[in-house]
């Protein structure tokens, strides 16, 4: 719930003073280029990029400075040079250990809320995703390690799936980002990057919570940390047998009692981190490994009767990752790489009913990616010179099965592929400037070579730029300035996939493109730290959805509205009352609208406000009381016959109890703990027809040694 702020890009990195050609690093971005045309396979591509990533930081010939490697962290994207990273004032929101430790949440889904601007939503599909400033989960990228989470098919994860046991770090920013993250990051990224230790520590981590409806949550951790090597293991299981919702809110085609039908899920992840440095070089390898099944609450608005609900069951999502990374020293060049490989399963079962014992249909996906990052950075004069470029591919079978009184149906297989690319370069004010200022330029390229049963895309070809820059007026005060253009490819699902039958598919989907700016000023004091920003955002081809009809049924398609403008108000701080109570939150305000011929109106599950309240309090020593309140604004719903439906606003409250105690002798340390969720039993609904959990309780016990 609470825990100091702490702020700082510390994914920048970059040498105080290099020399040679870039003759070298120009060759490897060609040789991406030529992988990319060539239309390389998946095997060929992480054959190149592991042997890249793992053999050449060994046996390079070049020097790397003794100092520089403990400055490098693998786990980061590269963006920025040693001028932003030195400063006090920069964009990024990082959310620390410390308040990620009391939050006692198996999944990430659970720890975002405390990012600035982040709305957390469960869709129509099941899926878990974050919205920040109101943008959408596909234009917003999560990283993990350096590498992308998002399943390439959709462009999304479902974040209640993604375990949080091993993070150490959350951050995020906003607004025109560095080319280097890649395409499809027009509204933000986030960074999860796994936990770390000082040389020479050890940890071991084990804890156990037990909950309302059945919710059970066990976990473990053990990470070392030597001289030159460092490990991290870590594994969890939950599940749970629903969740509640409120007795006010209005599902008349749910049947239930006081329980949300067909929300049980249950979840297990393995993971594992290596690190490595060498006298050359460092590498490090992440293996992440997550098994669940889960049911899908259907949409409790819709008659059954009249409207196609979505009775979904999961009975299979794997998802499983191998992330390597590497640093060294090329002519010149400080370069740092990350390769990725991922695959992922999927079923959804389709049933007639709520009752779901009859199967009407079902989808079997399989989702295969690699992708590599390649960051060049060298000082040319003053100045900080970046050169990158990322290259993936990834491709989905599917294969769909229809059930019927007379037998069934098997569709045959259909496959479906992409490859993107992007490349550019940024320039970054100096070691020596007291502002800071990045400008850059990028090229992204999507294209598709298959689409299954369908008809062929030409490649989607679209450039982007980012400026920023940060002024000190004082020691405590700065003021920051950001722009740039992005553009949000349309993904694979939303150009070929019909979601068993439920959408109607528009050959016409072109790309949105998105131009943005911001200013905002920031404080930062012993006591009392606040950042405030002002933004807008102009997208051209929005894509969002329409309803129509199809001979006798309605279902869903995919658009370009004529635009959308998005002005926002963005406001964050951390205050410390005293020695025992401390406080922070963040605030936003926004105007989301629609922009078209016939009229302009609000985009659709968009709050106009948020805000998030934490407070934190000692009462004796060893107890603690953290409380949260996140209140949301108005937003509007998408009704069947395309009306707009106005959503309730919503204030939800939570609280935590803990005690701790320390054991000198044998070095251990205990956490008891209890907790509530929505304490008030409110009603939320952040979409039509699935409102939010109810209240729910907690307790649990933290044992570490």
């Amino acid at each position: 719930m609470i825990g100091k702020e702490e702020r700082g890009n510390v994914a920048l990195r970059h040498q105080s003073s290099r020399k040679g050609s870039c003759g070298d690093a120009s060759f490897w971005i060609l040789s991406i280029i030529f992988e990319f045309k060539g239309a390389m396979s998946l095997s060929r591509l992480l054959i190149w990029v592991l042997v890249w990533v793992i053999f050449l930081p060994v046996h390079a010939d070049a020097q790397v400075e003794k100092d520089s490697l403990a400055s490098y962290d693998l786990s980061e994207i590269v963006i920025g040079g040693q001028a932003r990273q030195e400063q006090q004032f920069n964009r990024v929101y990082r959310v620390g250990l410390a308040r990620l430790a009391s939050q006692d949440r198996p999944d990430v889904a659970g720890v975002l809320r405390q990012l600035p601007s982040a709305h957390i939503q469960t869709n129509s599909r099941g899926e878990t995703l974050v919205y920040i400033r109101g943008v959408g989960e596909r234009q917003v990228a999560v990283f993990l390690d350096g590498a992308p989470l998002n399943i390439p098919w959709d462009n999304r994860i479902d974040l209640s799936l993604v375990p949080s046991t091993v993070l150490g770090d959350v951050s995020s920013e906003q607004g025109a980002v560095s080319g280097a993250y890649g395409p499809n990051v027009s509204g933000g990224v986030i960074n999860l990057q796994s936990r770390r230790l000082g040389q020479g520590s050890r940890i071991a981590e084990v804890s156990f919570q037990g909950g309302s409806f059945e919710s059970r949550l066990g976990r473990g951790m053990f990470a070392h940390r030597g001289e030159r090597s460092s490990i991290l293991i870590g594994g969890s299981h939950e599940s749970r047998s629903a969740y509640s919702v409120p007795n006010q809110v209005n599902v008349p085609f749910d049947a239930r009692d006081d329980v949300r039908v067909n929300t049980d899920r249950r979840s297990s992840t393995g993971y594992f981190r290596f690190e490595r440095e060498y006298e050359k070089g460092s590498i490090g390898l992440t293996l992440l490994h997550a098994d669940a099944e889960k049911g899908v609450a259907p949409e409790g608005h819709l008659d059954p009767l009249t409207s196609r609900v979505r009775y979904w069951r999961y009975p299979v999502w794997q998802n499983s990752m191998a992330i390597v990374s590497a640093t060294r020293e090329l002519v010149g060049f400080q370069v740092f790489s990350t390769g990725w490989m991922t695959r992922f399963r999927q079923r959804i079962d389709q049933y007639t009913s709520a009752t779901y014992d009859e199967l009407e249909s079902q989808q079997r996906d399989t989702d295969l990616g690699a992708g590599a990052r390649f960051v060049a950075e060298r000082r040319v004069a003053s100045l900080d010179l970046r050169n990158f470029a990322i290259v993936s591919t990834a491709s989905h079978d599917q294969i769909d099965t229809d059930f019927s009184t007379t037998g069934k149906l098997v569709r045959p297989e259909q496959s479906y592929r992409q490859r993107m690319l992007s490349v550019g370069s940024e320039l970054a004010s100096g070691v020596s400037s007291r502002s800071t200022w990045i400008v850059g330029a990028s090229l992204d390229i999507m294209q598709t070579p298959e689409t299954g049963d369908k008809p062929g895309r030409d490649a989607f070809v679209e450039p982007g730029f980012n400026l920023e820059g940060t002024y000190p007026i004082s020691e405590s005060v700065s003021i920051t300035a950001n722009a740039g253009s992005k553009t949000r490819f349309p993904t694979m699902r939303e150009l070929f996939g019909t979601a068993l039958n439920r959408f109607e598919l528009n050959e016409a989907l072109k790309s949105e493109r998105t131009w943005m700016a911001e200013s905002g000023i920031q404080k930062q004091g012993e006591r009392l730290s606040f950042d405030m920003v002002a933004f807008v955002r102009r997208t051209t081809d929005t894509i969002d959805q329409t309803n129509v009809v199809v001979g006798e049924r309605t279902k869903r398609k995919r658009i370009n509205l004529d635009g959308s403008r998005t002005v926002g108000i963005e406001a964050s701080g951390i205050g410390v009352i005293g020695e025992h109570v401390s406080i922070d939150g963040h605030a936003t305000w926004l105007r989301p609208i629609s922009l078209n011929e016939d009229g302009n109106r609000h985009l659709t599950e968009k709050p106009e406000v948020l805000i998030t309240l934490n407070a934190e309090v000692s009462l004796i020593p060893n107890l603690k009381v953290q409380t949260g309140l996140v209140y949301t604004g108005v937003a509007y719903g998408l009704a069947e016959d395309n009306s707009q439906v106005r959503l309730p606003t919503s204030t939800v409250m939570g609280s935590r109890l803990s005690t701790n105690r320390y054991f000198s002798s044998s070095g251990m340390f205990l956490e008891l703990y209890a907790g509530v969720d929505n304490i008030t039993n409110a009603v939320q609904l952040p979409q039509l027809g699935l409102p939010a959990p109810g209240r729910s309780a907690r307790f649990g016990i933290n044992l570490s040694y």
